[in-house]
């Protein structure tokens, strides 16, 4: 089981992977989210600039670009 935080891509530009999905520090795009486990949120700092994120504990499958947590 991992930890992920979730944030909205706000750098996504002309993409349609507007979700970001950090996984033990490294960052997965995807375009929806289907999240089957509790959430809640935490803060997180990057390069030290304060995130807030949805944060859930699960597995990770990426599924034809949707990014589920079971």
């Amino acid at each position: 089981m991992n930890k992920y935080f979730i944030r909205y891509n706000t750098k996504h530009g002309e993409s349609d992977l507007v979700w970001r999905i950090i996984e033990n520090g490294k960052e997965i795009l995807a375009r929806h989210l289907n999240i089957r486990v509790p959430v809640t949120d935490e803060c997180t700092f990057e390069n030290g600039i304060q995130k807030w994120n949805i944060c859930c504990m699960g597995k990770l499958t990426i599924i034809d670009g949707t990014a589920e947590i079971k």
